[in-house]
């Protein structure tokens, strides 16, 4: 998912462990068939986020995704949220208005 956000920095990484992804949209179609597969067995905040994701890729819906899979892993509330997984995001993205 980072990878699509800023291609610039995860493209050339994420090549090395998948080289049968070549550019931008050929992540993008992985993280739709993600998506679908997660039907099978993701709650539904899991899906709506990812969801979202697809059709909006930025860190905003990233973490709320982020958010929603490790609550989803964990099967409780997590006390790491939205606030302390904004802080992780690439320098130039720090004035970044997240989640409103």
């Amino acid at each position: 998912m980072l990878t699509i956000i800023e291609p610039e920095h995860g493209l050339t990484k994420s090549q090395k462990f998948r080289p049968d992804l070549k550019n931008v949209e050929d992540f993008k179609e992985e993280i739709k068939i993600e998506m679908l597969n997660s039907v099978l067995y993701a709650s539904d905040d899991v899906i709506k986020s990812m969801a979202e994701f697809v059709e909006n890729p930025d860190y905003n819906n990233y973490i709320k995704s982020a958010t929603a899979m490790r609550q989803d892993l964990w099967n409780r509330k997590t006390k790491i949220g939205n606030e302390i997984l904004k802080k992780f995001a690439i320098k130039k993205y720090n004035n970044y208005n997240f989640l409103n």
